[in-house]
């Protein structure tokens, strides 16, 4: 488990200069103590008590702490808490930052969210780069899985083109032990995302799988539409690859 938090930007006043260099500090130790606060509360766990468990902490960016300390994970969870990321944005994770900064794959977790089964699990499945490695890197989830769905949601003169994608897609997901079928469809509903989550409530899905799409323009991250529209406001566990 690891764990940011950062302190917000000096208060300076109109001429630049820092105004009170105790009030940092003493905000500063505030982040310790709440720091410290967390990682009781992650030991007190029960699973902590039965798989290896190790807690890393410091002051600094989240996403970007979280992001270095990715280089021995397999795999990052983050919940979603946009409210708190609104409220406090130097001590919560923005998933969207984090997704662009891992080089890992990233679960993400709507707020109540207290088990995954992942039972059944829904690829959206888009002919990039980004879906390839989203498929890959969740092939140990995949293969536990009692079925997957491969979905994509195309316009109806790619029809043809996205059955034998997915086609080739059920195939190799077959050679690695994975149950799985195909399914294109126009989209119906309001956005590729709605439609995606759509197949997951029709198939008893918990889970999706997709590829994250994304830039970086100057300091800001800039997300596609369905990867936007899945972080934001998707119900259900969604496992991103960039």
């Amino acid at each position: 488990m690891s764990a940011g938090e950062m302190p917000p930007l000096p208060i300076a006043d109109p001429y630049g200069i820092n105004v009170d260099g105790e009030i940092l500090r003493m905000e500063e130790e505030d982040l310790r103590k709440s720091l410290q606060a967390a990682e009781t509360k992650f030991w007190e766990q029960p699973a902590c008590k039965k798989v290896p468990a190790a807690w890393r902490s410091t002051i600094g960016s989240p996403s970007k702490i979280v992001a270095q300390e990715a280089r021995a994970a397999d795999v990052v969870i983050a919940g979603r808490d946009l409210q708190r990321l609104k409220d406090e944005p130097y001590q919560t994770v923005d998933p969207g930052d984090l997704l662009m900064r891992l080089g890992r794959p990233l679960l993400v977790v709507p707020p109540g969210t207290d088990y995954l089964e992942a039972q059944h699990v829904v690829i959206g499945w888009k002919d990039t780069r980004e879906a390839r490695r989203a498929v890959w890197d969740a092939l140990p989830l995949l293969v536990r899985a009692d079925h997957v769905k491969v979905a994509e949601i195309v316009e109806r003169e790619h029809i043809d083109a996205a059955v034998a994608q997915g086609d080739a897609i059920v195939l190799y997901l077959e050679r690695h032990g994975v149950k799985a079928d195909a399914e294109v469809r126009t989209q119906r509903e309001r956005s590729v995302a709605d439609e995606l989550l759509l197949v997951a409530e029709q198939t008893g899905s918990d889970l999706l799988v997709v590829g994250g799409y994304g830039h970086t323009r100057l300091r800001e991250w800039v997300l596609g539409g369905v990867t936007g529209d899945l972080l934001k406001h998707s119900p259900k566990c969604c496992f991103f690859s960039h």
